[in-house]
């Protein structure tokens, strides 16, 4: 029987019902509330005709009131928004993921520990320093620490194979220049230059003499260097030990990575921050100009 044959029988029997039933109607075997039941059968009728679906809050033939209603979807998980500065250490970092996401900065510290399975390049002779790239990333309430240094590690990774970083003769010594660059220069402009001044020392085997470097192997972040900072045996001592330390101080950029692999042309060999509160560095080749410079920077400091 087709959809409009059924509708039309169930709906004359609903329109044969509006007049007094016969006696018939009332004997024992006849079927009770037919009219109920052919309205519903015409409801599904007609919803199967048109393909589509009716929700219908039924009544529980046991207790007599309305079924449960079907559970709620769950709320979307809560995401955590976070920047991660240029020039970052990785203990710095910890301790702001570990605010961030509630997680013991001790989680992720251990879970450092494995470069293999964060994803880290072989150069990087499984040391997350340097390797954490900057940037802005969410993280969703169920990551586990791995999982977010591991985020961080493949963005490194694609901005490295978009600089060609991997073809390089030693990618090792480029991140680790970067960092440098990272932690000595006050704005992007300067980095080319401040490269250029460790790519000319080093060429000529001359000690860096970087403080930045000092600062790291006595795990401090600021401050002066003192005489007896400097006879530290560490070998991030760069005014000891000659050639670059033994590997990245902070995790740079994307700016500093492209300075350490063109830095800018030119002879200078020393920099001295002239103006601490613009920040302002001064180039020299000479140690005549050297010596000028930190006259000039010392004057700024006595009149700040």
């Amino acid at each position: 029987m087709n959809v409009e044959n059924l509708l039309r029988e169930t709906l004359a029997d609903m329109a044969d019902e509006q007049v007094p039933p016969p006696p018939a109607r009332f004997l024992p075997n006849r079927p009770a509330r037919r009219r109920g039941a052919a309205l519903a059968a015409a409801v599904t009728v007609v919803a199967l005709a048109l393909g589509g679906t009716i929700a219908v809050r039924t009544l529980s033939p046991e207790a007599g009131r309305p079924e449960a209603p079907v559970a709620a979807r769950p709320e979307p998980e809560r995401t955590h928004k976070m920047t991660i500065n240029e020039g970052w250490r990785v203990a710095r970092l910890f301790d702001n993921l570990s605010r961030a996401t509630g997680e013991p900065a001790e989680s992720f510290a251990r879970a450092a520990e494995d470069g293999r399975a964060l994803g880290l390049p072989p150069y990087a002779k499984g040391r997350l320093e340097g390797f954490a790239h900057p940037g802005t990333y969410s993280f969703a309430d169920s990551a586990t620490p791995a999982a977010i240094l591991t985020e961080m590690v493949a963005r490194f990774r694609e901005t490295a194979d978009e600089l060609g970083l991997a073809s390089r003769r030693a990618p090792l010594d480029v991140v680790i220049i970067a960092s440098l660059v990272q932690a000595e220069s006050p704005t992007e402009a300067d980095m080319p230059k401040v490269a250029r001044v460790i790519h000319n020392r080093l060429a000529r085997g001359m000690l860096l003499q970087l403080d930045s470097t000092v600062l790291y192997g006595l795990g401090r972040y600021r401050g002066d260097i003192t005489t007896e900072d400097l006879k530290v045996r560490s070998p991030y001592n760069t005014y000891r030990h000659r050639g670059l330390p033994p590997g990245p101080i902070s995790n740079p950029g994307e700016a500093a990575l492209k300075a350490a692999l063109h830095p800018a042309a030119g002879p200078w060999l020393h920099f001295v921050v002239t103006d601490p509160k613009r920040g302002t560095l001064g180039f020299a080749t000479t140690g005549e100009e050297f010596a000028e410079l930190a006259e000039r920077a010392a004057r700024a400091r006595l009149s700040g």
